[in-house]
């Protein structure tokens, strides 16, 4: 494919990559598969929500536990609505919501974000220890306790989030892994390679042998939705965003 003369890419041995020509193009594609996308989903609206697709950044406990029932009610109505579900890291989810990418994202409303952002529920963030540790006998753990352990830090990338921003008031916790999946470190944990701290959400269905106990103080995080505009948003977009805020998540039973 050419523009002119000039080549977007170059082909070698390595694989493809962005000529400089291709790599001044690529905002205004992107500008123009968005600004498609968009066209396709204000259709879709006039149409009755009959068909179109709802693109949306997240990470493991939203996408495990918030996403699904909502999705399941959303579609109940709309059975027609396809979704794409983009799994990063937080500043991940900021590009991909600044490239048009997705919709909307997901984030924690401690960090500092350029875009409007609306709150969705809280999540509370526990101690996670391996079945039959010394500290589970105790109602809450204050996060000092846990500078004896190896600390598996959920790793929240560039920016950081509500367990960064903890962890840098007690420098004395001895972080020796950092992981990005949730789901790893309740593994790690389980098979005593150290402690962490994990949002609750995660651990409502973990069948692991584990022991989760509240800090003292507690620590919270606030869950909220970013966005460029949200006249951008499409009409579905803009009707499920109004499904979340609505969803609940119960107290872990």
């Amino acid at each position: 494919m050419k523009y002119g003369s000039e080549k977007p890419t170059d082909s070698s041995r390595s694989g493809v990559a962005l000529t400089y020509e291709g790599r001044h193009l690529l905002p205004y594609i992107r500008d123009t598969v968005n600004a498609y996308r968009m066209l396709q989903s204000q259709a879709a609206g006039f149409s009755g929500l009959e068909q179109g697709t709802i693109r949306l950044g997240t990470f493991t406990s939203v996408s495990s536990f918030l996403l699904p029932p909502a999705m399941e009610r959303f579609r109940r109505q709309h059975s027609r609505i396809r979704f794409e579900l983009y799994q990063g890291l937080y500043y991940e989810i900021e590009d991909w919501v600044r490239e048009g990418v997705v919709d909307f994202g997901f984030t924690d409303m401690s960090r500092t974000t350029p875009f409007a952002c609306e709150p969705i529920y809280q999540d509370t963030m526990l101690a996670v220890l391996p079945e039959g540790h010394p500290l589970g006998e105790n109602i809450f753990i204050q996060i000092d306790e846990l500078a004896a352990e190896p600390f598996i830090l959920l790793e929240e990338g560039r920016g950081g989030g509500c367990i960064r921003e903890l962890l840098a008031r007690h420098p004395q916790i001895n972080v020796q892994y950092r992981v990005a999946d949730d789901y790893t470190i309740l593994n790690m944990v389980e098979s005593r390679l150290g402690v962490s701290i994990l949002p609750e959400a995660v651990l409502r269905r973990s069948g692991q042998r584990l022991t989760a106990r509240r800090l003292s103080p507690e620590l919270q995080r606030t869950i909220g939705v970013i966005y460029k505009q949200k006249t951008g948003l499409s009409t579905a977009g803009q009707l499920f965003l109004s499904e979340l805020k609505a969803s609940r998540i119960p107290p872990r039973g």
